[in-house]
């Protein structure tokens, strides 16, 4: 297999209350919040220390590793002659970040793949889908970066290129396929949304420049159970939440211009807000009280804003206001970049080029920012795992910070690879997918 899939800011090891005490069964974790309880992850790693192994992936992808027992699944995709994804800055600089490229005239095979989580060997391969793609990408895109959703019984992936969610069991046995449609993104960025899952049931957002809606299907038929209708269609490559609150579940989704929270069982709307900035790039920042979002671009930094949990109806400024209904706080030019915000112990973690700011999840203010050593362009989300804060940068470079008031690195490590996907964890490992390899870094931490 080709080193390409590994890129994926794989941080999956992370042990967590998902389809079993370990699993990373989706995009950030068990609750789609990137927070896990502690496991057994080294404090420091390079290629010649606590790397377990590594695999060589063919094709690319930015998806993230998810994890179910002893089971990776990865997403990739596979055709000759397809551009090594580029990372933040030479993307910048490239002329296809103002205006659309070409598509590539190639058939690319859409795949899944199935690794064992102890030795990295491939247990299978499934194809998904081929086709040639309709519309192009931003060339730091790829056309595989959305992170699949599995459970118990199999594992479900969505490739938005081409619209198609396929569903194989734990043996790689095809199971059943839904076409949603493919559709133009904004500039020809193309698409990037993971699915969530919940109970049976997988919700995928595909929010484009022509019809854009929220869907659910049942996991174990492909039984489309509900759909919402966005009357305007607008790109977001932001994963939909299902937020588990201290009030109920709900299901939240973000167009930048509106964000709705619907129930998950039947998509009726609890709420929605429009006249404020929702997360397009990143993704919602949550906890139990809570929910926490925005999005920086180089057009200007809108508030990062606090709604609280429990809310109902339209929560939209009253004409001449800037707040929301049940906004808990605002901090003026303050939204998250590219790595979605992280909560725990009543602190709020945001990251931005290779700068860390924790706030107060309770007031919004700021206890620090710091850059943090070592570092560089951080475009993956950070994880917490127990009490520690992990930190990927697209280098390959890692920062490992105690959660708490004071900023402290307690650990570090370093791979030779291209990281923009987010890191995941299974057990006692993390794993890192670079553009080369998927990584596996266990080993006995350091006390």
């Amino acid at each position: 297999m080709n080193p390409a899939l590994v890129l994926g800011f794989v941080v999956s090891l992370l042990p967590s209350n998902g389809s079993g005490s370990s699993d990373w069964p989706q995009f950030r974790g068990p609750n789609g919040t990137g927070v896990v309880p502690a496991a057994g992850i080294p404090l420091e790693w390079s290629a010649t220390k606590n790397l377990a192994w590594s695999t060589a992936l063919s094709g690319q992808g930015w998806s993230q590793p998810v994890v179910v027992g002893n089971t990776i699944y990865l997403t990739t995709a596979v055709g000759e002659g397809l551009e090594t994804p580029m990372g933040m800055q030479a993307g910048v600089d490239d002329p296809r970040t103002m205006k659309a490229g070409a598509v590539p005239d190639v058939t690319i095979d859409w795949r899944v793949v199935a690794l064992d989580l102890t030795t990295g060997a491939e247990r299978w391969s499934q194809s998904a889908c081929k086709a040639k793609p309709k519309f192009p990408i931003h060339p730091s895109n790829t056309w595989a970066t959305e992170t699949a959703v599995a459970d118990a019984n199999g594992v479900y992936a969505f490739f938005g290129a081409t619209g198609t969610l396929a569903a194989f069991d734990p043996s790689g046995k095809p199971l059943w396929k839904a076409e949603l449609g493919s559709y133009p993104t904004t500039q020809g960025y193309g698409t990037g949304s993971s699915p969530a899952i919940l109970d049976g049931k997988v919700f995928v957002q595909c929010f484009n420049e022509e019809k854009s809606f929220v869907v659910c299907l049942d996991t174990k038929s492909g039984k489309e159970l509900w759909r919402l209708a966005r009357d305007k269609a607008a790109t977001s490559w932001s994963t939909p939440l299902v937020w588990k609150n201290q009030k109920r579940t709900e299901l939240v989704a973000s167009s930048g211009a509106l964000i709705t929270s619907s129930d998950p069982a039947t998509g009726k709307e609890l709420w929605h807000v429009s006249g404020v900035i929702g997360p397009t790039m990143c993704s919602f920042g949550a906890d139990a009280e809570r929910l926490y979002f925005g999005q920086a671009s180089p057009g200007g930094n809108p508030p990062l804003l606090a709604l609280n949990a429990g809310a109902d109806g339209d929560l939209s400024p009253a004409k001449g206001s800037s707040e929301p209904k049940s906004q808990a706080w605002a901090q003026k030019a303050s939204s998250p970049d590219m790595g979605s915000p992280v909560s725990v112990d009543g602190l709020l973690y945001l990251t931005g080029e290779n700068l860390l700011t924790c706030r107060d999840a309770s007031t919004g203010e700021q206890i620090y920012k710091e850059r943090v050593p070592g570092l560089v362009t951080i475009s993956a989300s950070p994880i917490v795992v127990g009490d520690k804060l992990v930190l990927l940068d697209e280098e390959g470079h890692a920062a490992i910070v105690q959660v708490g008031p004071e900023f402290e690195v307690v650990g570090k490590g370093a791979l030779e690879d291209t990281f923009w996907a987010t890191p995941s964890v299974g057990g006692s490992a993390l794993l890192l997918r670079g553009v080369k390899s998927l990584y596996c870094v266990r080993g006995r931490p350091t006390q």
